[in-house]
């Protein structure tokens, strides 16, 4: 096994087992926060790459690509877990209720589903970044050693697969032009 394969699997099975233990309401608010974080990436990445490129000249596309996502991601997700922190507080009895509710069987099967949909979205989402910020590295010693790895993968072939409805759902329709990171070349 590769070692791009291993952190693919390693990464979906502790998303899901993650998922799976914080439960239904929370992978749900989780999956909604992902999609609100990935339209403000689609949005801002590409202007605050631009705007590191004129602060540092010399920086690549794919570096301030790169720095302009993280910081996107970190700053709305931040923002998203505190607003979800706060709107669960705000609403103690609907959330006790819902703790409260029965856990039977088809609970746990939609709760396992939910932890596969958020496994895959995310596992998708870092295969998409990861793979796309890899092919635009230059040419040196660890650039080859990363696109090779990725070339000879056999899970990011499986997941590429998902990658058209990822973009479709939430990248296509964001008006501008999104950052390469996110769209492919």
């Amino acid at each position: 096994m590769m070692l791009f394969d291993a952190i693919v699997f390693i990464a979906f099975l502790a998303l899901y087992t993650a998922s799976f233990l914080a439960g239904g309401v929370r992978t749900v608010v989780a999956l909604v926060t992902w999609f609100v974080v990935m339209v403000a990436a689609a949005l801002f990445t590409g202007p605050l790459a631009a705007g590191f490129r004129s602060l540092v000249p010399p920086m690549s596309r794919w570096a301030s690509e790169l720095i302009a996502f993280v910081v996107v991601v970190v700053l709305i997700g931040v923002l998203g877990v505190w607003g979800t922190v706060w709107s669960l507080r705000a609403a103690p009895s609907v959330i006790g209720r819902w703790r409260r509710g029965p856990v039977g069987p088809v609970h746990l099967l939609l709760q396992a589903f939910l932890a596969m949909v958020f496994a895959v979205v995310m596992v998708t989402t870092l295969v998409m970044v990861a793979t796309n910020t890899i092919r635009q590295l230059p040419g040196d010693a660890i650039g080859n050693r990363l696109r090779t790895e990725v070339r000879q993968s056999r899970l990011v072939p499986l997941v590429a697969d998902l990658e058209p409805w990822l973009k479709r759902a939430v990248i296509e329709w964001v008006p501008g032009d999104p950052p390469v990171l996110l769209r492919g070349t």
